[in-house]
């Protein structure tokens, strides 16, 4: 319904207000979604920056343990090992849906110590470096998935904030204001309109006393 040159009717004003009602319905859910966006958002925030620090101390715990093998079989062993350790296809990722929002989730399956190499060309140090390295694998996975819901969700909130104060700011606003000045304008008619007929049965009332 086009907000301007409306004629002052009441089927317009019926008309209006039930447009009115509808777009508040429709901020009410749109409001509703975006809080429930915003307090996901906030939530998986937080769980990020826990799982970075986590990243971040594993990442040092790695390299601390891949100098200690460096230094004990030698950087041309420790190349020709990491040649024979194959490549990890179990990787999958899964998108769901909440909030008319994609939520990435990516599984893959937990690499425990891999026989491909030698016994006799590691030692304990080796293995040790390899499950913490495996360990990272699956907390940066992890990290990676946060790190793109989030995103999926921030441009949601951004979208559906953009709707709500569109609804809050201009739309609502304009139809209460059309409604008002119909309605004031129906008023001033029907006011109009009394005063006439009031001044007609005075006249009327005048010539049947002559």
């Amino acid at each position: 319904m086009q907000t301007n040159n409306v004629a002052a009717t009441k089927a317009n004003l019926i008309k209006a207000k039930d447009e009115l009602k509808l777009l508040v319905g429709g901020y009410d859910i749109l409001d509703k979604k975006r809080k429930a966006l915003i307090q996901a958002y906030d939530s998986k925030i937080k769980e990020r920056n826990e799982l970075n620090d986590k990243v971040n101390e594993t990442i040092k715990l790695v390299s601390h343990k891949f100098k200690k093998v460096l230094a004990s079989i030698g950087e041309a062993d420790l190349d020709s090992i990491s040649k024979t350790v194959p490549i990890d296809n179990s990787i999958n990722l899964k998108v769901d849906k909440f909030m008319q929002t994609e939520i990435s989730e990516i599984t893959f399956e937990d690499v425990k110590l891999n026989l491909s190499y030698s016994f006799y060309e590691t030692n304990a140090s080796f293995d040790e470096a390899v499950l913490s390295f495996n360990e990272l694998r699956s907390k940066i996975f992890k990290l990676a998935e946060l790190d793109t819901t989030i995103k999926s969700l921030d441009r949601e909130i951004k979208k559906t904030s953009k709707k709500v104060n569109s609804l809050d700011k201009v739309q609502i606003p304009k139809y209460k204001e059309m409604i008002k000045t119909i309605g004031q304008s129906i008023e001033e008619k029907e006011r109009e309109e009394f005063s006439k007929t009031k001044i007609v049965k005075e006249n009327k009332i005048k010539k049947e006393k002559r």
